[in-house]
């Protein structure tokens, strides 16, 4: 959960005491300092930036977010729920700036990655029935929202997904 930046200040500091150790001859604080960098780095490629982008977009600042998610380098590194994430971040940052055919297809890649909670799933797939419904496709969105039948999601979602099932004329099952 760290950006590039303080990863490598933290790499830097490992060195520093991984040679301070060494002269030192303090064999395991040698041991400690690089399975650190080597964590530090393990992290970077296979986690990235996403978990710090999706706490700055959890919290509506969407800018930060993006800023911070474009860090990440090469997401097709990434593991799969990770990927699935950075995707989602993309999807919700497009919707922000009304671009809908491209968040749309980043909707579709994280789920399509495997978002790793329910609520998340929902979340998407009621993201889409939006863009389905401002493209005026109710067929589209109806499809959607019958995806969604059988997921656990939190009680705060629900009343936007009765507000959706009304405006469709479906009954939540």
């Amino acid at each position: 959960m760290f950006t590039p930046l303080i990863r490598f200040t933290l790499l830097i500091l490992c060195t520093i005491v991984g040679i301070i150790a060494a002269l030192s001859g303090w064999h395991y604080v040698i041991i400690v300092a690089a399975l650190l960098s080597l964590s530090l780095l393990w992290g970077y490629y296979n986690v990235g930036t996403v978990y710090l982008a999706l706490h700055k977009m959890r919290k509506g600042r969407f800018e930060e977010s993006e800023q911070i998610l474009d860090l990440t380098r090469k997401p097709e590194q990434l593991r799969k729920t990770r990927r699935a994430y950075y995707y989602y971040i993309k999807a919700y940052v497009a919707r922000e700036k009304d671009d809908f055919n491209t968040a749309k297809h980043y909707f579709n890649l994280a789920l399509n990655d495997g978002l790793k909670t329910e609520h998340d799933q929902a979340v998407a797939l009621l993201a889409l029935a939006d863009i389905s419904l401002i493209q005026k496709d109710k067929n589209g969105a109806r499809a959607y929202l019958d995806r969604m039948r059988g997921l656990k999601v939190q009680p705060q979602l629900m009343p936007q997904i009765r507000q959706m099932q009304e405006y469709l004329g479906d009954i939540f099952v």
